[in-house]
């Protein structure tokens, strides 16, 4: 008999909509509406009726637009640990999925919260590229991940709960400034002390 062992643990975030994203989806609809004014505005304005077909699917094509722009501004990120391996994907719209990071666990340089003093975010920041990934709601539960893909250093900052946590400090203690907590006792334990 084989025993599988994997660790799976996946975890989506939605990214909190700031009030620039508010403004702009605001912007994105007014635009598309003075965009399809215009369109259908202009053949009436010198008489050419029979375009009205051609208006029309500038219009419909000109609301679908704005539609995807719109949409397009509402982003989800998808942590998962699969095993040792650790990938972040963004989510945008609901549809389109796009590969942000993925590495070992075992070859992160640190993970640690960003407020952690004595291993300050500061420390890694320095040409590294940044991948925020968090909700931007809580942010005493934000982390920092510091690693490398190839040559370039990365820090990636998310929002994990405890099962993420646990699996980075189980393929990489000495680097996770995390530690979990003791095993609650169970009942039959408890019973018989």
């Amino acid at each position: 008999m084989r025993l599988y062992n994997d660790l799976i643990i996946e975890k989506i975030v939605a990214k909190h909509l700031t009030a620039k994203d508010k403004v702009c989806r605001v912007v994105f609809v007014i635009l598309a509406i003075l965009a399809i004014l215009l369109v259908n505005f202009i053949p009436l304005l010198f008489g050419v009726v029979y375009m009205f077909l051609l208006t029309v699917s500038l219009s419909f094509g000109i609301g679908y637009f704005c539609y995807l722009m719109v949409s397009g501004i509402v982003k989800e990120y998808e942590y998962s640990v699969v095993n040792d391996e650790f990938s972040v994907d963004v989510i945008s719209g609901k549809k389109r999925r796009a590969h942000l990071f993925s590495g070992s666990i075992r070859e992160f340089d640190m993970i640690a919260k960003i407020k952690d003093e004595m291993h300050p975010v500061s420390e890694f920041e320095k040409n590294a590229l940044r991948a925020y990934c968090a909700s931007g709601i809580d942010k005493e539960n934000e982390w920092y991940i510091a690693a490398k893909m190839g040559t370039q250093k990365v820090l990636v900052i998310i929002e994990p709960d405890e099962r993420f946590l646990a699996a980075f400090f189980r393929y990489n203690p000495r680097n996770t400034m995390y530690r979990p907590t003791s095993k609650p006792v169970s009942n039959a334990k408890k019973k018989e002390a």
